[in-house]
């Protein structure tokens, strides 16, 4: 694993970082989709506008999350016995993860209820009566966890397996097309029975987007083995990168124009169209996506200043941290009077400084810089 490899994607996952933040920004001032706190019942170009951002986010970000988590674990597990890697994993994604599900979650819920939607309560009256524990957005976390036990239990009986170093080429666009079209016909299949936004009760698993999840954890291995993100090239990811935009730009408003037309439930899930074009579009835009941001990260960006290097660090932080910072941001501002995507234009420089500057600070901090 070269020096460069790991500036390129240390950059990468800052870039995804901020995209998560800037996601769920979106969703308060209009977009479609599932947050603590949403200030607006949108127009339709709000809707539009907003709504094409968070799904362009929703088809590929947190599916290069695993990706790149994947690969990483690998590389873990071939240089660490089975126990230090287990201990590392329980203390650096165990800790946080409790940390969010009984304190970080009942504030932000209860930063919502008090101060965004007028809730006349206390915070310790309304975590005894109604408690608001959960994993929110750490329902990443989580599954790398379990992702984690699962990887440890295959090693230890494939040990042989996994140590086997023969080369294999970088899969073929026809491959890769294949393997879109297989994610999105499951996925469509699984929308007929559990729509989009339902989730395993009570861990914040959205069964319905994760085939990709699954799909890409499995690519992340195959990635690790054969090295397969040292064979992607500039010119591919230019090329697969101009193809996303086709797919955003073109695609997704002819999509949206002729198919939200009573409304958006149709691209929920059942026997629609809507839910069958957008299973497709969102693996294609998805896996256009993180070929081609690769390999343009790979080729511009594989150096890092001081800040790239203090941002690379707090990435983790800023991730746990941003629901209830950005929360708190939001109904600070919930009397300024500006157009929805606007005040989101407006208020996502703030969100980045407010949720990486946190971020920072708590790296500083003897007692959490361990665990993040």
């Amino acid at each position: 694993m070269s020096k460069s490899r790991v500036l390129y994607i240390d950059n990468l996952r800052i870039f995804l970082i901020a995209l998560v933040v800037l996601h769920h920004l979106a969703i308060t001032y209009g977009s479609a989709g599932g947050w603590y706190y949403k200030e607006v019942e949108p127009d339709n170009l709000t809707l539009l506008i907003l709504t094409a951002f968070a799904v362009t986010n929703q088809s590929f970000f947190m599916g290069m999350f695993f990706l790149i988590s994947a690969y990483f674990t690998r590389i873990s597990l071939e240089r660490k016995s089975s126990g230090k890697f287990l201990k590392d994993r329980f203390i650096r994604l165990g800790i946080p993860l409790l940390v969010f599900y009984f304190i970080l979650s009942p504030l932000t819920i209860y930063v919502t209820l008090r101060y965004g939607l007028g809730r006349d309560i206390n915070f310790w009256g309304y975590v005894k009566r109604e408690q608001g524990f959960g994993f929110g957005p750490m329902w990443f976390v989580e599954t790398l966890l379990i992702f984690s036990l699962i990887c440890v239990a295959y090693y230890y009986f494939a040990k042989n397996r996994l140590k086997q170093t023969f080369s294999k080429p970088f899969p073929k666009t026809v491959v890769i097309f294949l393997y879109a079209v297989l994610i999105s016909v499951v996925s469509f299949v699984v929308r007929l029975w559990l729509p989009l936004g339902w989730s395993i009760p009570g861990t914040g698993l959205q069964v319905p987007y994760f085939l990709q999840y699954i799909a890409l954890l499995f690519a992340g291995i195959w990635f690790a083995k054969y090295r397969w993100f040292d064979a992607i090239t500039y010119k591919q990811g230019v090329r697969w990168f101009v193809i996303a935009q086709i797919f955003i730009f073109i695609a997704f408003p002819l999509m949206f124009y002729y198919g939200a037309k009573n409304g958006l439930d149709p691209f929920g899930g059942g026997w629609t169209w809507q839910s069958l074009v957008l299973s497709f579009w969102e693996q294609f835009t998805g896996f256009s996506l993180m070929l081609g941001l690769a390999g343009i990260f790979k080729k511009k960006f594989s150096i890092q200043n001081k800040w790239a290097v203090i941002l690379s660090g707090a990435a983790y932080a800023t991730y746990i941290v941003h629901p209830l910072l950005l929360v708190s941001l939001s109904v600070s501002f919930k009397r300024l009077e500006l157009y929805p995507v606007l005040k989101f234009i407006v208020l996502a420089p703030l969100a980045l400084l407010l949720c990486f500057g946190v971020g920072i600070l708590l790296k500083q901090v003897p007692l959490f810089r361990r665990v993040l």
